[in-house]
């Protein structure tokens, strides 16, 4: 079956299974401030753990795959312009009680405009690079090699975008030949942005 809130494409299995089994296991209050909360965490808010925490208490894996549902099905309804009562409808036929459903609906309509346009704002943004360190130790770090410190926005984790920091060793000569080519990339992007339109 093909849905419009996927793309007219078919729902995923997991989303699916995640409907029927914890979705629809939820009070339609305790879903509808979780949609609340997801939204607002794709719109680049900061997620509240603790609430997040009180509105899953019944549901395994900290909720986890809840709000990576959650996260899907309003993030892929707002990038397909899906209406309301559409959004409606499909959810109901995956197995998501009418309820439930409204409850997400009023959750996609408060916040698609703001959805689809963070999403527009990070179309090229996958697992942004916030920060760049050098944390070299002498007597840790290898000869001839730079350990850098890479903070990481919005990584995809177990499903769920968090924000990271990774340690790496990488050699000097490689490094520099690395920065070379980054600058020339950075001037030929500088000469297309100050390029006046034709």
């Amino acid at each position: 079956m093909k849905f419009r809130f996927c793309g007219e494409g078919d729902c995923p299995d997991w989303v699916l299974a995640e409907i029927i089994s914890t979705l629809s296991n939820l009070s339609i209050e305790n879903l509808e401030q979780l949609s609340d909360l997801v939204a607002q965490r794709i719109c680049g808010q900061e997620f509240e753990e603790a609430k997040i925490k009180s509105l899953t208490s019944t549901l395994t894996n900290e909720g986890k795959t809840a709000v990576a549902c959650i996260n899907f099905m309003l993030t892929s309804a707002a990038r397909f312009s899906c209406t309301e009562s559409i959004f409606g409808e499909e959810i109901q036929q995956l197995g998501l009680p009418k309820d439930h459903a409204a409850a997400m609906c009023r959750i996609l309509q408060k916040h698609s405009a703001a959805i689809r346009q963070t999403l527009i704002s990070k179309a090229f943004k996958i697992n942004e690079l916030q920060s760049v360190r050098d944390i070299s130790t002498p007597g840790q770090t290898p000869p001839n090699y730079a350990t850098l410190e890479l903070k990481i926005s919005q990584e995809l984790v177990d499903g769920l975008p968090k924000d990271t920091t990774h340690v790496l060793n990488i050699d000097r000569a490689q490094m520099k030949a690395l920065l070379a080519e980054l600058k020339l990339a950075r001037d030929v992007m500088q000469k297309y942005e100050n390029k006046p339109d034709s």
